[in-house]
């Protein structure tokens, strides 16, 4: 009995061994051929979260902070990793003091950058909205570098 159950286990452990040996073999294994595939470019949607956390695409009205909206934004290059545009800041806040709704405004130079993959989009995190005619408005908030909202990985 004792050597049946010899043999069996030394059976069963010479299969074992004969398998993994067949594993670690060059033959038929795997062969590299040319260069290494090119970093394939992303390709998705590309959204900005306004200050409210509200996803857009090529907005043209967007609450950028609690005080600055831009209105009547025309986009150049959104998708890519630096995206510009032109339109104006509006006192919709009446920051200004406007009277009876006459909003007082401004035309600007916008700027998103930092483009920040995730899983199926991008999300721009800095905006930049530069005075076309220097300086800015007393009433303006300065937005020269803003840190925008981007989803968590």
């Amino acid at each position: 009995m004792a050597l049946r159950r010899f043999a069996l286990h030394a059976s069963l452990t010479a299969c074992l061994l004969a398998c993994l040996a067949g594993c670690g073999g060059t033959v038929g294994g795997i062969h590299a051929e040319g260069p290494a595939p090119s970093r394939i470019p992303w390709s998705g949607p590309v959204y900005v979260l306004d200050w409210k956390s509200l996803a857009w695409q090529h907005p043209d009205v967007l609450d950028l902070t609690s005080r600055t909206v831009l209105y009547g934004v025309a986009w150049h290059d959104w998708g890519r990793p630096r995206a510009t545009g032109t339109g104006e800041v509006v006192d919709f806040a009446c920051v200004s003091g406007c009277a009876h709704h006459d909003y007082k405004s401004y035309s600007v130079s916008i700027v998103f950058s930092g483009l920040v993959k995730r899983q199926y989009a991008a999300y721009y995190s800095r905006a930049s909205v530069t005075p076309v005619r220097r300086p800015a408005p007393g009433w303006a908030e300065d937005t020269s570098g803003v840190r925008l909202h981007v989803p968590k990985p």
